[in-house]
């Protein structure tokens, strides 16, 4: 057992940093794409301040795109992966994750706070997308590790609403950051008075957001982690029916 959990310590890791460096890669051509879109005419109608599902005042604003499209998943998600299944002994998986969220929150609240004139730049929004999408998939991929070694490197019948749990917290954590990061830059003119901030949106860019987007991501990374060890726990399952009981008893 030991030796197992050993190997799945270093493909864990491995299959980790691969996802990580995958989806950083990700991030970075989501963040030109929303540089790009964010000019647009047509964006700025359907999306912008002016569009009616963008909802607030006083230079706070939520995209309800954002959460109506988070909303549509998590139903489709629970509907698929855990309704009529077992949910027991998950709560605590799920707390977990929102606090880290909320560690996470809180320190990007403090980074903005402090170097408020960096709040006029494109910095605080890249931080807050980079922020949920390496959460999201660093996340996804240790929460099923952290799972399967718990319950001694077995998953049974209960690995989808495992899925459901960790993609519901990826979405609550994801939003935490979002607010935290809203809240940090709205509090900017209040600690320079000079400094002139734009109307800040909840889920600026929509339906790819990192609010909608980086969750998928991190659910996606969980289940080939998991498939990994269903895949690996079958081999050998496999290879001990192959080889039959052994006749010395040692």
């Amino acid at each position: 057992m030991s030796r197992l959990c050993d190997e799945w310590c270093v493909e864990g890791i491995t299959r980790i940093t691969v996802l990580t460096i995958i989806f950083a890669l990700a991030t970075c051509v989501a963040l030109n794409i929303q540089t790009c879109i964010g000019d647009s005419p047509i964006f700025n109608k359907t999306l912008g301040l002016e569009s009616p599902l963008i909802i607030g005042g006083y230079g706070l604003y939520i995209n309800l795109v954002a959460i109506i499209t988070n909303a549509v998943l998590v139903a489709i998600a629970y509907s698929l992966l855990a309704r009529d299944k077992p949910r027991t002994g998950l709560v605590r998986y799920s707390l977990g994750i929102v606090a880290v969220y909320a560690i996470l929150s809180v320190i990007l609240f403090l980074v903005i706070t402090t170097e408020p004139a960096q709040a006029r730049t494109s910095i605080p929004t890249n931080l807050d997308s980079m922020a949920i999408f390496m959460a999201s998939i660093v996340i996804g991929s240790t929460t099923p590790l952290v799972y399967a070694h718990e319950k001694r490197w077995k998953i049974g019948s209960d690995w989808m609403p495992l899925l459901f749990t960790l993609y519901a917290s990826l979405i609550a954590g994801s939003l935490i950051i979002d607010v935290a990061t809203a809240l940090a830059i709205s509090s900017i003119p209040r600690l320079i008075p000079s400094a002139c901030i734009g109307s800040v949106i909840i889920g600026a860019y929509g339906s790819i957001d990192g609010l909608v987007t980086a969750p998928p991501l991190g659910l996606l990374a969980g289940y080939i982690v998991i498939s990994a060890i269903m895949n690996s726990n079958k081999d050998k399952a496999q290879d001990l029916r192959t080889q039959g009981p052994n006749p010395t008893g040692s």
